[in-house]
């Protein structure tokens, strides 16, 4: 259990990786010999296992803690010889009680406690992840744990917030762009007509521009504030390829000339608003899978 110092006090470094594992792998329950609470106890709904103790110091890391002994050096003090495990609520009574619990007294536990694992091969084997679990939950203070807890909402809440907010963009720039692509093919198919001319063209942008300028707008935008939003490679590389496929307004030309446009002309407007389309589906494919899954560490 950790112990709190007072200012100006002499506070040892906590015990290494290798000595937790050490500890939970000579070690099967409690150290306090009538206890009989394993060191993690099993979750009945789910089926893992849940840590369901602490790493205690004998004589404390920390000046003016529990059984704090001023001749032990920090090597001595984070020995494994110098801690047990201990049930929650044995590591808290101990630090709380000290008067009851004496040094001799936690070694004897000790000694009972290593010879009940030659006697059993019973023991825990910690990997990494679970060593990190015992080491916050041993030597972190309960104000630091709730702080940390605290800050875990807020910072999951943002991350929903902000995949919401994408949410929103990547369906906004989808829908413009099946506005857009679907203005454009109508102009293409009106182009195809012997009644397609200048005045035609001026009655149907009169009609329609404004709406696909708006759109091109919304899509330009969205783009622009997604890739603020984010860093994945894959949306990024997907935003690329939507933002190039609607800039080339060349590619639209032949509707603008004020005559019938060819066969082959129409052909190839007819290809190039597939690949659009094709393209914003790819994006909100990727989209869909990104803001589905949870996002890799340190990806926004």
């Amino acid at each position: 259990m950790s112990n709190v110092p007072s200012a100006g006090s002499i506070e040892h470094r906590t015990p290494t990786e290798g000595t937790i594992k050490q500890l939970y792998g000579t070690a099967w329950r409690c150290g306090e010999p009538t206890c009989k609470k394993p060191l993690y106890r099993l979750n009945g709904d789910t089926g893992e296992y849940i840590l369901n103790s602490r790493i205690a110091h004998i004589h404390a890391r920390s000046q003016g803690g529990a059984r704090w002994d001023p001749g032990m050096s920090e090597a001595a003090n984070r020995d494994a010889s110098n801690l047990i495990l201990l049930c929650d609520t044995h590591a808290w009574e101990i630090d709380q009680t000290p008067q009851h619990f004496t040094a001799d007294m936690l070694r004897e536990w000790k000694k009972t406690q290593l010879a009940e694992y030659q006697t059993l091969q019973r023991s825990w084997s910690l990997t990494d992840a679970e060593v990190t679990d015992v080491f916050t939950a041993s030597f972190t203070t309960l104000e630091d744990r709730l702080l940390r807890g605290i800050c875990a909402a807020a910072e999951s809440a943002r991350q929903d917030e902000r995949r919401q907010r994408q949410r929103l963009l990547i369906a906004d720039t989808v829908r413009a762009a099946n506005n857009w692509t679907g203005a454009l093919r109508t102009a293409t198919l009106s182009s195809a007509g012997d009644r397609w001319n200048k005045r035609a063209i001026t009655e149907w942008v009169a009609d329609n521009g404004s709406a696909m300028a708006s759109d091109m707008q919304l899509i330009r935008s969205n783009v622009r504030k997604l890739r603020l939003e984010t860093r994945h490679p894959d949306l990024l590389e997907a935003l690329d390829a939507a933002e190039t496929a609607v800039g080339s307004p060349e590619v639209f030309d032949p509707i603008w000339r004020g005559s019938t446009t060819k066969g082959e002309e129409r052909s190839v407007i007819y290809r190039h608003l597939n690949y659009v389309e094709r393209v914003f589906l790819n994006l909100e494919e990727i989209a869909i899978k990104m803001l589905a899954d949870p996002p890799p560490k340190g990806t926004p």
